[in-house]
């Protein structure tokens, strides 16, 4: 296990659940939203000035990540309630 970094794990898990194309869709809309966020919240150009290349990937794989998580746990409870957007 010591001869993996977190990220291909985390790359391996999302290949697991996800085809592909369906992989490729997702890294683009997460790629594409967070330039968006990063560029509203810090200024227009923020996303490619403030990030390499690399960071911008590892960024947004961890993203993908978290999403695919939260769609693959678990169901909760009908009592329980759901996350609030605030």
């Amino acid at each position: 296990m010591n001869k993996y970094s977190r990220d291909d794990l985390d790359a391996n898990a999302l290949r697991r659940l996800l085809s592909e194309d369906q992989l490729d869709a997702l890294a683009e809309l997460v790629s594409r939203s967070s330039a968006l966020l990063f560029d509203s919240v810090a200024g227009k150009g923020c996303w490619q000035t403030e990030f390499s290349d690399e960071e911008r990937r590892v960024i947004c794989q961890r993203i993908m990540v978290r999403m695919v998580g939260e769609l693959f746990k678990p169901q909760q409870s009908p009592n329980s309630r759901g996350p609030i957007l605030h």
